[in-house]
């Protein structure tokens, strides 16, 4: 199902100039990893191993190969959906509504975060999964505000995504 041309226009603006609408998703925590989630994800093929395209550069391609439906259906809604059970997101949800951010403890209890201290290191370990949503103010270590990701997840994909897959459902029954 088609997202109308004013949403769709709406969600490639965000895309574009809104992080983490799509960086935040992903698990890598650097360019080149995540150039080459993506491109594991089978998406990018022309870019080289180890290539270095400005983030600028990579949506402009993945709008052009996907649009923006193809990169929230193939991308986005399933590492979201991957890193966060429905439980968990249909709480977050219930967080939102209600204009409250989630308790620390749930995400901890949930494995969404967890404390870490800042030590130097070579690499970064991915963000924890409840970083695509909220704010955490790690040297206080307290939820402190939803991400512009958690207004658009829960205002434009995640309905788009039901009544598409709703849509998706209808459609195999017909043809059955």
């Amino acid at each position: 199902m088609e997202i109308p041309r004013e949403q769709a226009e709406r969600l490639k603006r965000y895309f574009i100039n809104a992080n983490p609408f799509l960086w935040g998703v992903l698990e890598a925590t650097n360019k080149k990893r995540r150039l080459e989630e993506i491109r594991q994800l089978g998406f990018l093929s022309n870019y080289s191993e180890g290539s270095n395209a400005t983030y600028s550069r990579v949506n402009q391609d993945l709008l052009v190969e996907l649009g923006i439906e193809g990169i929230l259906e193939h991308i986005v809604v399933p590492k979201v959906r991957g890193r966060i059970d429905q439980e968990a997101l249909r709480s977050f949800r219930r967080n939102w509504e209600q204009g409250r951010t989630p308790d620390k403890k749930y995400l901890k209890e949930k494995g969404l975060y967890r404390y870490r201290r800042v030590v130097w290191k070579e690499e970064k370990e991915p963000k924890d999964p409840a970083h695509i949503f909220v704010q955490i103010d790690t040297q206080k270590d307290f939820v402190e505000r939803w991400t512009v990701f958690a207004g658009l997840w829960f205002e434009e994909i995640e309905p788009w995504s039901r009544e598409s897959e709703s849509h998706n459902d209808t459609m195999e029954e017909l043809h059955r």
